[in-house]
């Protein structure tokens, strides 16, 4: 009686056993399946964030899409003036190299370079006039504007006010980026007839030569006129940024200051 009950003790626990493993490796081909084939539910979310991203890529223009991929951070596109000021002074030593007997960002040498070449070519041999300026020298520059204008019969007031129109405060002014040239040719330079940095430049047939080619090579004219309610700079013929020759083309293509290209870039960049 005891053998038989044991033997079937036995059979009633293999059952069992057979009958718990079976569970689990159905449990377990379950769970697989369901990780290998995400539900349908999961399907279709994945489905509408895709079409939603595609919308998106669509309702985008191709010039959105080109703006909207300008880097805001790009070396090339620090805005600085009266109502920016510069985040972070250049390294001298790192940052710079020599054009002439100006420094400049390194960066731009080689571009620059071509401009002078094309320009020579042109039979309007470019002379610099001002490049890269530290802060503590744009102070000096201010002083003797200022000081310039009292001489002249303004009072300190008014001399500093009408020295901000072409001149900008420390640390506000584009020259500390390494990316400004003031240029003119040598025809004008040899002949201005009372100032060297004068609207009047931009009237010459070398003035016009710089403002046409330029972009070609990276640079703009950064303050150019009829923009003065933008950049808060009076019109400056003489005076170029470089922004690399996709954007300087770009920009003059469109018209458009720095200031306004890079408000672009922020629209297109908010619609994506």
């Amino acid at each position: 009686m005891d053998e038989n009950k044991n033997k079937q003790n036995t059979k009633h626990k293999k059952k069992i056993g057979i009958g718990i493993a079976s569970l689990t490796l159905i449990g377990g081909i379950a769970l697989g399946i369901s990780l290998v084939h995400p539900t349908k539910e999961s399907n279709v979310v994945q489905a509408e964030k895709k079409a939603n991203m595609s919308k998106k890529e669509v309702n985008l223009t191709p010039e959105e899409r080109f703006l909207a991929s300008v880097s805001l951070d790009d070396w090339r596109l620090p805005l600085v003036g009266p109502d920016h000021v510069l985040k972070a002074e250049v390294n001298e030593t790192t940052d710079l190299a020599t054009v002439g007997n100006y420094l400049v960002n390194k960066q731009i040498v080689s571009d620059y370079e071509q401009l002078e070449q094309a320009a020579q070519q042109a039979q309007f041999p470019l002379v610099i006039i001002s490049a890269y300026r530290s802060v503590d020298y744009q102070q000096q520059v201010l002083n003797a504007g200022v000081q310039q204008r009292i001489a002249n019969g303004m009072t300190e007031e008014e001399a500093l006010a009408d020295a901000k129109k072409t001149m900008t405060e420390p640390g506000h002014s584009e020259h500390h980026t390494g990316l400004a040239m003031d240029i003119v040719d040598l025809d004008w330079y040899n002949s201005y007839p009372s100032e060297v940095l004068h609207s009047d430049y931009g009237q010459t047939k070398g003035g016009k030569w710089l403002a046409s080619h330029a972009p070609e090579y990276g640079f703009i004219i950064r303050y150019p006129e009829g923009k003065e309610a933008i950049t808060k700079i009076d019109y400056e013929p003489w005076h170029l940024r470089y922004v690399g020759k996709e954007y300087a083309q770009y920009m003059t293509a469109h018209g458009w200051t720095l200031e306004e290209f890079l408000e672009q870039v922020k629209v297109a960049k908010q619609k994506q």
